[in-house]
């Protein structure tokens, strides 16, 4: 959850550290959107090898926040900036309250949403060049045609599967059995066996879609796309966005290639599959026909014989 959508606290809220407890937490104490108060108790400061990890980093870390989000920091009289998350004093440990306290209280500010900068990252947000939005548009745009392609050869990949599953339960008749040719079972059975190895193709294909259409980070930048690239309003972490556009393309352009792939070869063996069948029915139904016809040709001639002798 996102700061800004976290709710101002009721009660505090327990911090632990290898299941003994490290601090206290309050978020937005009376009333500020943008701080939280952590309170160390006097005895976190004696728990052996406990007070070095008593940093306002830590704290931070605890949870979920990051030091580039951090204006300042204060406990007591002392106060320092973040420094857009540089300041060394983050990571330095957090001196113990005096002898009479019970608590460190530490208040910390963070930066408006719209300030919120990497490391290294420049913090005017305004300067984004037109070519540059279209440019990312566009690389959405192409993850989004690429997704397309996917679900649809998720969809015939579907099909094919249920084809393929019944071709393997697929049984002969009773008078197949008798008449086919040993050569035509042998082949039909070859094709089946070729269904077991490309099932586990189609299989993985589809699930491999399905998942990358819903993970975190995939709904992120819809997100992204949605409320900063589309309105071209400026969002923190820009030198990033062009990365994890490009690496997401790559991997539905790997995905969308693999899934034609296998759609194609597996289409080739379920045709397989249904031409041996249909040619062992074909030969099994004109060999039942030939052995009916000799032996109906036998009967005749045999009744014709007695006829003519009997004359």
């Amino acid at each position: 959850m996102n700061f800004s959508e976290q709710p101002p606290s009721k009660q505090w809220a327990t911090l632990k550290y290898k299941g003994e407890k490290l601090a206290e937490v309050w978020f937005k104490p009376e009333g500020e959107p943008s701080a939280l108060t952590f309170r160390i108790p006097q005895e976190s400061f004696q728990i052996p090898l406990m007070s070095q990890q008593l940093t306002a980093e830590n704290l931070l870390k605890a949870v979920a926040l990051v030091p580039e989000e951090v204006e300042s920091w204060q406990y007591g009289d002392v106060s320092h900036s973040a420094m857009n998350g540089s300041n060394p004093e983050l990571g330095n440990p957090l001196p113990p309250p005096p002898p009479d306290g019970t608590h460190l209280d530490i208040y910390v500010r963070l930066r408006p949403p719209s300030q919120a900068v990497a490391p290294n990252e420049s913090s005017d947000l305004d300067e984004v060049p037109t070519p540059t939005w279209q440019d990312l548009e566009a690389r959405w745009k192409a993850i989004i045609a690429l997704e397309a392609t996917m679900d649809g050869l998720r969809i015939s990949m579907e099909g094919l599967q249920a084809e393929m599953e019944a071709s393997l339960k697929k049984t002969l008749t009773t008078e197949e059995k008798v008449h086919a040719l040993r050569a035509d079972v042998a082949q039909w059975n070859k094709s089946k066996s070729r269904v077991h190895h490309a099932l586990p193709r189609v299989r993985e294909f589809i699930h491999r879609t399905v998942w990358s259409l819903g993970t975190p980070e995939r709904k992120q930048l819809e997100e992204v796309y949605r409320n900063h690239i589309q309105p071209q309003i400026p969002c923190p972490h820009m030198d990033k966005l062009f990365q994890q556009l490009e690496n997401m393309q790559k991997d539905r352009q790997i995905l969308s290639g693999h899934g034609t792939t296998v759609y194609h070869e597996c289409k080739s063996i379920a045709t397989d599959v249904q031409g041996a069948l249909r040619t062992l029915q074909s030969n099994a139904a004109r060999n039942a026909k030939n052995k009916k016809d000799a032996t109906g040709g036998g009967k005749f001639f045999k009744h014709l014989r007695r006829w003519s002798g009997a004359g």
